[in-house]
């Protein structure tokens, strides 16, 4: 799986000091699948890295494709989550 470079960073997460971020992720099961590899499960992998090294994060997984649809729906909840205090 290719990317663009990203398939390097579930890795790369993996194996770096964690640092102080919140991180919301949001993606669809019906997300882009190409030659050059699945979104959704990229995601997906993104995901288990940043909960193994025990991120702040949170991830809305819906059934949408690759548009603003699902993201838009979230969005005040999801700057509500980034902002939120301690």
């Amino acid at each position: 799986m290719d990317l663009a470079g990203g398939h390097a960073y579930p890795y790369l997460i993996r194996v770096t000091e964690r640092k102080p971020l919140r991180i919301f992720l949001q993606d669809g099961a019906n997300d882009l699948d190409n030659p050059y590899g699945n979104w959704p499960l990229a995601n997906q992998m993104m995901l288990a890295s940043l909960t193994f090294m025990k991120y702040d994060v949170k991830f809305e997984y819906g059934d949408g494709q690759h548009n603003s649809k699902h993201g838009g729906s979230i969005f005040p909840e999801a700057m509500q989550w980034l902002w939120r205090k301690q």
